[in-house]
């Protein structure tokens, strides 16, 4: 009996250490997958390929973005012209950014309308993405004031109803308020008849 004890004890025991050993592989490999980070990739001369740039923000996490986000507003307070123009257009990435915490389109667009202002020196792939993201971003603007629309529209659908159900709510109380009276008085005739 003791010996069936000890041996179950060992039987467990290697099942644990087993085990605890895969666990331990497997967060070791996944751990060392996960150090990888995205760069943005910049051009030999200083200029951001604003797609490239866009593509390695699409594998950033919500705090990589703002941490980013922080960054670029650190750097555009305290760099050249040239370097705070191509940060604008980094930052108008990050808010164009959808699925974010700083995805704002409104914010974007009013970047984006200053970063063509300024932006005297963006080569033709930068232009030609700026322009891409200009016409999605009205377009999406555009969306976003027909939802608000609707949603007033709604609103004020919702409190006309709302009107008409308590006005029939009222008329059906005078309605009951009447019957009553017209049951006391068929009782009362019925009473002196």
């Amino acid at each position: 009996m003791k010996q069936n004890k000890q041996s179950l004890t060992a039987v467990i025991m290697f099942r644990v250490k087993h085990w605890l050993s895969m666990g331990l592989i497997t967060l070791l490999i996944s751990l060392s997958s996960a150090c990888q980070m995205t760069t943005p990739i910049t051009n030999t001369n200083n200029v951001v390929d604003y797609s490239q740039y866009y593509l390695s923000l699409k594998h950033l996490s919500n705090k990589e973005i703002i941490a980013e986000e922080k960054h670029l507003e650190i750097l555009i307070n305290t760099k050249y012209r040239e370097d705070q123009v191509s940060n604008q257009g980094k930052l108008i990435l990050i808010y164009s950014l959808p699925n974010t915490k700083l995805h704002s389109p409104y914010k974007a667009k009013r970047l984006l309308n200053e970063h063509l202002l300024a932006g005297d020196k963006i080569s033709a792939e930068n232009f030609a993405f700026t322009m891409l993201l200009r016409d999605q971003l009205n377009s999406q603007l555009r969306l976003l004031e027909k939802q608000q629309a609707a949603r007033i529209n709604f609103n004020n659908q919702a409190d006309e109803h709302h009107r008409i159900i308590k006005e029939l709510t009222q008329q059906l109380e005078q309605v009951n308020q009447q019957l009553i009276l017209l049951k006391r008085i068929d009782q009362n005739i019925n009473e002196r008849g």
